[in-house]
């Protein structure tokens, strides 16, 4: 049994990606994190928590984790790595 400190709470998963990210402005809007969001709201993946895991990003499968939503969580991911 694997434990993570990880969450699916929308807000707080924004709280972690603003941790990490201090420098790009990370808010739920369309142009920022919110299809990411969408992602982990829905249990889909979930963020680990920086406190516990350092300035890095941890996302991991949620319980609701399937394939089929790889690619379109690959084009959410956009804002980690747009400048």
């Amino acid at each position: 049994m694997n434990i993570s400190f990880a969450t699916c709470v929308r807000n707080t998963a924004l709280g972690y990606l603003q941790t990490i990210y201090p420098n790009k402005g990370i808010t739920d809007t369309e142009q920022s994190a919110k299809p990411f969001l969408d992602f982990v709201e829905k249990d889909i993946v979930r963020i680990q928590d920086p406190m516990m895991y350092g300035k890095r990003i941890g996302v991991i499968e949620g319980k609701n984790w399937n394939e089929k939503y790889r690619d379109e969580l690959i084009a959410a991911c956009k804002f980690f790595v747009d400048d």
